[in-house]
């Protein structure tokens, strides 16, 4: 995904990498209960992410 993000100038979220970094202080199970689907936590962690990439 980052060699097409980069060969096409596309934004990328790492999520993976920003939900183990965020894992360490809170657990995982406050960002996702099931390890797919975010929490509201989550989601708003994406999302902050998310407008800090693209702004």
């Amino acid at each position: 995904m980052r060699r097409l993000a980069d060969k096409y100038g596309a934004h990328l979220l790492d999520a993976d990498t920003m939900f183990a970094e965020l894992s360490v202080t809170a657990g995982p199970e406050h960002w996702s209960a099931d390890g797919v689907h975010p929490t509201p936590a989550g989601h708003a962690a994406l999302a902050e992410a998310w407008l800090r990439l693209v702004a």
